[in-house]
């Protein structure tokens, strides 16, 4: 089943969600101290997946009446993608706006999980999921999980080469993070380890011959659909981002602020989720514009193809973290029932 299938209904809900949240957003007090909060991203300023937060920012100053406000300074050209979540750790930077979970497996190999969860982010909170993220987060990195402000949002490969059954992985070489390597080894074929910004030479020149990445919404702004002739379905896996703040200066803060802070984050959590949705689909137009085609496993390969993603990644986040990994596993594998 591909997982997009199931969030027909997610839009205007998301939309209704959020509406009610603003109106329910709860205000600061007035005061004259300013708090200013050091953020950085794992991705370039630019990315796709970051341009919600400087709406997201300037809704933080103004429910906060100016008392709070996100100095976003940048993303790894100030600290490095993977050197961030030490970074917050140590309090050397005060938040991170957004990194994905599986970039700190170092600190909680479970963390991985959260690629593979079924639910929408504010389903996590209804079902008390959003809290054991909090807690390992705290304990393990002393970070507070604020949010993630976008979910649902699945992971297809896109290849170079025709893949029309699971025998035609074979041999490629595929562009990869560590959430997907268990995976791409089972498909057969070979991961390889490179930053988004080289992919579009490696795909040129065949050093890959093909990427797995978040389904359509990024790939025109990296170039991504001029070198790709194929998009394979179904899609596995979702975005699974992470607000963090260092747990020292998030206790720092006043509780209004504190309450500030986390519901402005829960509300985009629709919204941004809403707009890549709606960013998906107009990127998919440029795709197919470029010539870039669907390809569909057949229903009994497509079984076995989502299937092993769920089942390889789940293996190795337990054998890496048995017990986190296998609570979770059991919490997150189907979504809340409705």
């Amino acid at each position: 089943m591909k997982m997009r299938n199931s969030w027909i209904w997610l839009p205007a809900a998301a939309l209704l969600m959020v509406m009610g949240a603003m109106l329910s957003a709860p205000g600061a007090s007035m005061a004259s101290d300013t708090i200013t909060l050091k953020a950085v991203t794992a991705f370039p300023k630019t990315a796709m997946v970051n341009r919600a937060l400087p709406d997201l920012i300037k809704t933080i100053e103004k429910q906060s009446n100016g008392r709070l406000k996100i100095n976003y300074v940048g993303g790894p050209e100030v600290v490095k993608s993977f050197d961030q979540g030490e970074a917050v750790r140590r309090g050397t930077i005060d938040m991170i706006l957004h990194t994905p979970f599986a970039y700190l497996k170092a600190f909680a190999p479970e963390l991985q999980a959260k690629g593979l969860s079924r639910m929408a982010a504010w389903e996590e909170r209804l079902a008390g999921v959003h809290d054991i993220w909090d807690k390992i987060c705290q304990e393990k990195i002393n970070a507070k999980y604020i949010g993630t402000i976008q979910s649902v949002i699945d992971f297809n490969i896109y290849t170079s080469k025709k893949v029309e059954t699971l025998e035609d992985f074979k041999g490629l070489k595929i562009r990869a993070m560590p959430l997907y390597i268990p995976f791409i080894k089972k498909l057969g074929a070979k991961p390889i380890i490179i930053p988004p910004t080289d992919v579009y030479t490696a795909m040129q020149r065949g050093v890959v011959d093909g990427y797995m990445w978040t389904s359509d919404f990024e790939i025109p702004d990296w170039g991504w659909h001029e070198v790709t002739k194929y998009k394979v379905l179904p899609g596995v896996f979702q975005l699974e981002s992470a607000l963090l703040v260092n747990l020292t200066r998030y206790n720092s803060l006043p509780k209004d602020l504190q309450d500030v802070l986390e519901h402005c984050v829960e509300v985009f959590e629709g919204v941004d989720t809403v707009r890549v949705l709606r960013e998906k689909e107009k990127a998919w137009e440029i795709m197919k514009a470029a010539g870039v085609q669907e390809v569909h496993l057949a229903p009994e390969e497509a079984e076995v193809y989502s299937n092993m993603a769920y089942d390889e990644t789940w293996a190795t986040v337990i054998k890496e973290a048995p017990e986190g990994g296998a609570k979770l596993k059991e919490l997150i594998s189907k979504p809340l029932k409705k």
